[in-house]
């Protein structure tokens, strides 16, 4: 099985950003509302709600159509999130994950843990657990802003027998009657027995 993922590929949800990295970051990822998945499904409290959670389906390209500035996450072809025009969601790849539940990084209070749900090939062969906290959080499925965009830098990751471990900080920008910023910081835990994925607020 040929793995097509290449988180090298610069897009716009999943760049590096510009400057001399910072020797304390082991990765910095931008993120931003050009890039929602869930751009103009929300325009109701119902749709709002609804798509809280990303059903688990047999992805097909006749079906679904792959976000672009997602297009580097593909395993054989398969695009891992898909967007259903005529119903107006997002679903996710049943061959690889289960059904997930966004995670909203901005709000978790330290040492609340919120689970986004199960990556299902334990192997973790096809997908490394940093490569799929990446997607998640290209994807927006982890939450990391409230109305504009958020600059994350992995602080640090510890990858034992039964868990990865992957700390963030950063801050997100959004506009009220002020346009503010703000500082978040989390970590995000994937289990390496169960698959396992779930946030926590530090």
């Amino acid at each position: 099985m040929v793995l097509m993922i290449a988180l090298s590929v610069t897009t716009a949800a999943a760049r590096q950003a510009e400057g001399k990295k910072d020797e304390k970051c082991l990765d910095r990822i931008s993120i931003s509302r050009h890039d929602n998945p869930w751009r103009d499904m929300t325009k109701s409290s119902w749709q709002e709600e609804a798509n809280e959670n990303i059903a688990a389906v047999e992805i097909n390209q006749g079906t679904y159509e792959m976000f672009p500035y997602l297009a580097a996450y593909q395993i054989n072809g398969e695009m891992l999130l898909g967007k259903d025009k005529v119903k107006k969601r997002v679903v996710i790849n049943s061959r690889y994950f289960s059904t997930l539940e966004k995670a909203d990084a901005t709000r978790l209070p330290a040492g609340t843990v919120k689970m986004v749900g199960k990556y299902l090939d334990t192997s973790f062969l096809l997908l490394s657990p940093r490569q799929i906290v990446r997607f998640l959080l290209d994807a927006q499925i982890i939450t990391t802003y409230w109305h504009l965009e958020s600059e994350l830098c992995l602080t640090g990751e510890k990858d034992g027998k039964d868990a990865y471990v992957a700390a963030f900080t950063g801050v997100h920008r959004y506009c009220t009657n002020q346009c503010k910023t703000d500082s978040l910081e989390f970590t995000v835990t994937i289990n390496r027995h169960t698959g396992n994925i779930s946030v926590s607020g530090n």
